[in-house]
């Protein structure tokens, strides 16, 4: 265990950190996304290239992350002024805007699942047994797809607001408390939807289909493409939320064998969750192969919604699945807000404040994103991809400041496993970042026939290369041209002693 020490604000013990990291990790990456990658990728091969993914990608940037935050005590711009120079400031700090403007759009799929907790609660789904799949689908369109989604907008705020009040509560009695909760809850809840999943009729084609391997699948570089874009989405590694919290944590925290602990709770969450959806699927839909080609939010709130309309004892699957999904939603939306918030404390502001600015930016850049899904789909594809950069950089800072002298001062000195070549596979990230950067851009391209450049209007243009390059480049202008001005005001460290 980890010693406790007075002083800054900081974790009360390792076990509030570890739930606190996991519920970072823990998202709708796991419940919805990795089933549907499961399904589009055959099945076992893709979940054993998930887990090698793990080892040389995920574990090396969390470790990166981790250190920068433990070893500064300051947010993402701050920490990359303090260990490479004021010049390094602007990329600090386009790694956590990235994240910000991640979590801006992020909110609206937390406000999503708290309108449909609250319509399974009210009885929704007796009416959806006698509506079937076309009441379901009406009720989303209208809700969500239909612009401009007021009401969308409005369970958005919720959403924003519910995370700003935990935010504004500090680490031990706000993000670590619900962390403490909302955690154990969602592998709790999963659990129990496997032991009933596992008893329907035909569940059993759902389990076949999910650990079935095919060894010809690991000659395919699409579907080991998916298993590292799958691990770096759903493990958070990339995404600066690790660093921000390592803040927080006590002066021998266990790096490395925290960033292990983290990916492998992860890879359960997410097995657990494919092991309640696929074979839901298999026992329950006339068309399985339909229902999970029909995207993240047609599986969710349409396609599982109606399914367990038509279930017996549905609305209790139902019920733990969306409160599942909350839980793993909301844990993940703090973590992105606390990123905004530390950001602007390093500069001097109180937690107050810097919740407040936050939580009004998320609520003026994501309104967008609530009230026209084209814009969401576009926010979802330039930010997403735009981790890739984030992970980029920490690697690239990492091997400016010396792999092996964080490793020795910082690292081995506080580990319990000291297994350098997890670490050392951050010098692999540039290699990696081209090649999963160069499919992505190819394969975007390849959706726009001679208009792969072009940006505008982002409803017509949503997923071009174009529309990445111009907003990731506005980004880098605007943080380039505040660099002196960050540099100059980054001067506050969450400080122990």
């Amino acid at each position: 265990m980890a010693e406790i020490k007075k002083g800054g604000d900081q974790f009360s013990s390792r076990w509030g950190l570890m739930c606190t990291i996991l519920g970072m990790a823990v998202g709708t990456g796991n419940i919805w996304r990795f089933p549907r990658e499961v399904a589009k990728n055959n099945g076992g091969a893709f979940i054993l290239m998930c887990f090698l993914a793990l080892f040389i990608w995920a574990v090396p940037l969390i470790c990166a992350e981790s250190v920068f935050g433990k070893k500064t005590r300051m947010a993402n711009a701050g920490a990359f002024k303090t260990l490479l120079g004021g010049k390094w400031t602007w990329v600090g700090a386009f790694c956590g805007m990235v994240c910000i403007m991640i979590g801006a759009y992020y909110a609206v799929v937390l406000g999503w699942v708290t309108k449909y907790l609250v319509l399974i609660f009210s009885g929704f789904l007796g009416t959806v047994k006698s509506g079937g799949i076309e009441l379901t689908t009406a009720t989303w369109n209208s809700f969500a797809m239909t612009p401009p989604a007021w009401e969308s907008w409005m369970w958005f705020i919720v959403a924003v607001v519910i995370s700003a009040i935990i935010i504004s509560r500090g680490i031990q009695g706000g993000i670590e408390a619900a962390n403490k909760i909302m955690i154990p809850s969602v592998f709790i809840l999963l659990a129990i939807l496997v032991f009933r999943v596992a008893m329907l009729p035909k569940a059993v084609d759902g389990f076949k289909f999910m650990y079935h391997i095919r060894f010809e699948d690991f000659l395919s570089p699409r579907i080991w493409l998916a298993a590292f874009t799958q691990a770096a989405w759903s493990t958070g590694a990339g995404w600066g939320m690790f660093h921000v919290y390592y803040v927080y944590a006590a002066k021998d925290e266990d790096i490395e064998l925290n960033a292990f602990t983290v990916t492998f709770g992860d890879t359960v969450a997410a097995m657990l969750a494919g092991m309640v959806v696929l074979p839901a699927v298999f026992a329950l839909a006339p068309d399985p192969n339909a229902v999970m080609a029909s995207g993240s939010n047609g599986l969710t709130f349409i396609n599982l919604t109606n399914l367990f309309a038509n279930t017996t004892g549905g609305f209790l699957m139902a019920i733990l699945f969306f409160l599942a999904l909350f839980s793993a939603a909301l844990s993940s939306l703090i973590a992105m807000v606390e990123l905004g918030c530390r950001n602007l404390m390093d500069m001097g502001l109180s937690r107050l404040k810097g919740t407040l600015i936050t939580s009004l930016f998320f609520i003026v850049v994501g309104g967008f994103s609530a009230l026209d899904n084209r814009v969401f789909e576009n926010q979802d594809m330039v930010w997403g991809v735009a981790l890739l950069i984030v992970g980029l950089f920490y690697s690239l800072a990492a091997m400016r400041y010396g792999v092996d002298k964080l490793w020795e001062e910082d690292i081995a000195p506080c580990s319990d496993i000291r297994v350098k070549w997890m670490w050392s596979a951050i010098k692999l990230f540039p290699a990696l970042f081209a090649f999963v950067w160069g499919w992505w851009v190819w394969d975007a391209a390849s959706w726009y026939p001679g208009e792969w450049y072009k940006f505008w209007p982002i409803t017509k243009y949503m997923y071009t290369p174009g529309a990445m390059v111009v907003e990731w480049g506005l980004l880098f202008l605007i943080l380039f041209a505040l660099n002196n001005f960050m540099t100059k005001n980054l001067t506050y460290s969450n400080k122990l002693d």
